[in-house]
């Protein structure tokens, strides 16, 4: 690149043989070799030249290519032949990527540029052992062109792509989302103008084209693309994005040159998608325990199935209830829930095999989780008429549905089947309490002082296995209350037996004790069905014998009463129930026989004996003595003088 006077004699005439030889091959048609084509030597104002060491040297671009690629040589002392040698990519690197993009972008530039760029180029690739003592010798006399330099190269850093970066963020649920796309320089700047591409790989397109991929331009900030999911599963977004190249030319002097453009990738990230999503409904019954005829309520809230469902927004879904009874205690526990791809119709077909099948219907609306409804189950699927729990009573519990089926159009474009809950769910289910029914008459409904007392008791309505149940804490119920109690109630006036009837037993429920009002006794008996006997000795449930005693004159009544439980509901005999009160007298002194002659029969005299020696005979009719006669006489007289006064 450097020539003394005498050199530059020796380079003209050799560039002439050069010349001649050329001309030889074309006349003589002799093949050229594909690196003989030559670059054509830089022009005046694209280069400096200066002395050093003695040397005549130039800085800025060493030649031009024909289509007008500027090179840069790398070897500063060697010499240019300006014949094209063999060229190959740099392998891109930060640095080599900004000095591609330099490259690039001043293929047309001003004098103080070039050089500069070749002060970059050196720097930046060149031998230095070569370039270091003459960029020492330059610093000095060109300082404005070292200053360029720094200002081309920080100017790369703020400009020329180092990545390209792709975020994404859900906009609804798993279902639709944006991307955003930018191109960032070494200096984290954002860079404009750069192409690139955004292709989506899985079960989503494009929201603006229906397609994977768009292609565009960087701009000062982020752009921004919207996606929908089309489907089920993971989604990888990918960039790739332009970028500069050099290359590196292999010939007596190694130069470098702005080769081509060409796309990299980029920043890629993947992220979940799903379409559709899986409604799904969490119940609560308004009443854990009710009553025999109650109204069945149940509280119920929509949702979704799983942490990656999404409910679309103002989305009408419509869900049905089915409401099961009579369940007994060996049911609880028995939770049969739905496979994941249940249909209700099947789900629903398997429970009745196994012999059960709904009572009572509900459904509920919903556009959106957490919503709650009040739910009241009725007699047929389309409404119908209120539904009241039965007298037998038993456990009742829900199960809930959406039919895919029975969706809008618009729905079913988001739902991939049905979803059921589980039958017998402890929160799904109550306990609807049997009426107890109790029949009882006392064993004598008039008495007199001192009379044992005793009552006949017969119950039905309680569960057959009454008693047995221990209750079960993950449903809530407490264990069945083992007894019934039975209790004797005294009324009356204690001064006064005439006035006892003023406190004739009356109204349901039994009084509150006074001197007027007593409660004798109470046993307990179990909570069962079946016939009872009270009093007469029997044992009561506690293994005491059961005895009560009228020791005054007034009313006894006989109460049987259950407090109640989680399975029956509280019940009691009424304590004006004519059928089980005795009605106790004091008895006239001196109290006569139980069972007194009937009057239209006297009472007759016993027969004499006959006399252990048989009277003496004469062979004659004997006539009784007198005194015997007498006797006889006088006992008839006594017998209907008794037969009168019973009769009074």
């Amino acid at each position: 690149m450097a020539a003394s006077w005498w050199r530059k004699r020796v380079i003209a005439l050799g560039a002439m043989l050069t010349g001649l030889a050329m001309m030889l091959g074309v006349l003589m048609g002799t093949p050229t070799d594909a690196h003989a084509a030559s670059l054509s030597p830089s022009q005046i104002d694209q280069r400096i030249v200066y002395m050093f060491e003695g040397e005549e040297l130039e800085l800025g671009v060493a030649a031009n290519s024909s289509d007008g690629t500027k090179y840069y040589c790398i070897e500063a002392s060697n010499l240019t032949d300006y014949v094209i040698g063999p060229t190959s990519l740099v392998t891109d690197s930060p640095q080599a990527r900004l000095m591609a993009w330099i490259l690039e972008k001043y293929q047309t530039a001003s004098t103080q540029d070039y050089v500069a760029i070749a002060s970059l180029v050196q720097d930046k690739f060149g031998n230095q052992d070569q370039w270091r003592p003459q960029r020492a010798y330059l610093v000095g006399r060109y300082p404005e062109i070292f200053g360029r330099a720094e200002e081309i190269w920080a100017e790369a850093e703020s400009k020329a792509p180092k990545e390209a970066v792709i975020e994404s963020t859900y906009a609804q649920g798993l279902r639709r989302g944006e991307i955003t796309v930018s191109v960032k320089s070494v200096s984290g700047r954002f860079v404009a103008g750069v192409p690139f591409t955004v292709t989506l790989k899985g079960p989503a397109v494009f929201t603006s084209n229906g397609g994977k991929t768009v292609t565009d331009t960087s701009g000062g900030k982020p752009k921004t693309y919207a996606w929908k999911a089309t489907g089920l599963g993971e989604v990888t977004a990918e960039t790739t994005y332009q970028i500069p190249q050099m290359n590196h030319m292999d010939a007596r002097q190694d130069m470098r040159a702005f080769d081509s453009m060409t796309y990299i990738p980029g920043g890629a990230v993947t992220f979940k998608v799903r379409k559709d999503f899986t409604p799904s409904v969490t119940t609560k019954v308004s009443d854990k325990v009710l009553d025999a005829g109650s109204a069945i309520f149940d509280e119920v809230t929509s949702g979704v199935a799983d942490p990656e469902s999404r409910w679309v927004p103002d989305l009408l879904l419509e869900a049905q209830g089915y409401y099961f009874d009579g369940l007994g205690a060996e049911d609880l526990g028995d939770m049969m829930a739905p496979g994941a791809d249940a249909n209700a119709d099947a789900y629903l077909a398997s429970l009745e095999k196994e012999g059960y099948k709904p009572a009572a219907y509900g459904s509920a609306s919903f556009t959106k989780p957490g919503q709650t409804v009040r739910v009241q189950a009725m007699t047929t699927p389309d409404g119908g008429k209120p539904y009241l729990t039965h007298a037998s009573g038993g456990f009742g519990t829900w199960v809930w549905a959406f039919r895919r089926s029975q969706q809008s159009d618009k729905a079913q474009e988001y739902l991939s089947g049905d979803w059921i809950s589980a039958f017998l769910e402890p929160e799904e289910s109550s306990s609807n309490r049997s009426k107890v029914n109790v029949e009882s008459t006392v064993t004598e409904h008039s008495a007199e002082v001192g009379a044992e007392l005793s009552d006949t008791i017969t119950v039905s309505g309680f569960p057959d296995d009454h008693g047995d149940f221990a209750g079960d804490g993950d449903y809530g119920f407490e264990a069945d209350r083992p007894y019934a109690q039975v209790s004797v109630w005294w009324s009356g006036d204690p001064g006064d037996p005439s006035n006892d009837d003023a406190y004739k037993p009356s109204g349901a429920q039994v009084p509150q004790a006074d001197e007027h009002h007593r409660k004798l006794i109470t046993w307990n008996i179990p909570a069962r069905n079946g016939t009872f006997k009270i009093g007469a000795g029997i044992p009561s449930a506690d293994g005491e014998p059961m005895t009560i005693t009228a020791e005054r004159h007034g009313w006894y009544v006989f109460v049987w009463e259950f407090k109640g439980d989680d399975r029956v509901m509280p019940a009691a005999s009424r304590y004006d129930d004519a059928r089980e009160r005795t009605r106790v007298t004091e008895c006239d002194e001196p109290c006569e026989p139980e069972e007194p002659c009937e009057p239209e029969e006297p009472c007759a005299p016993e027969e004499p004996q006959e006399p252990e020696e048989p009277l003496p005979t004469t062979g004659v009719n004997m006539v009784p003595p007198l005194g015997l006669v007498a006797a006889a006489v006088t006992l008839g007289v006594i017998v209907l003088f008794i037969a009168n006064r019973r009769r009074i």
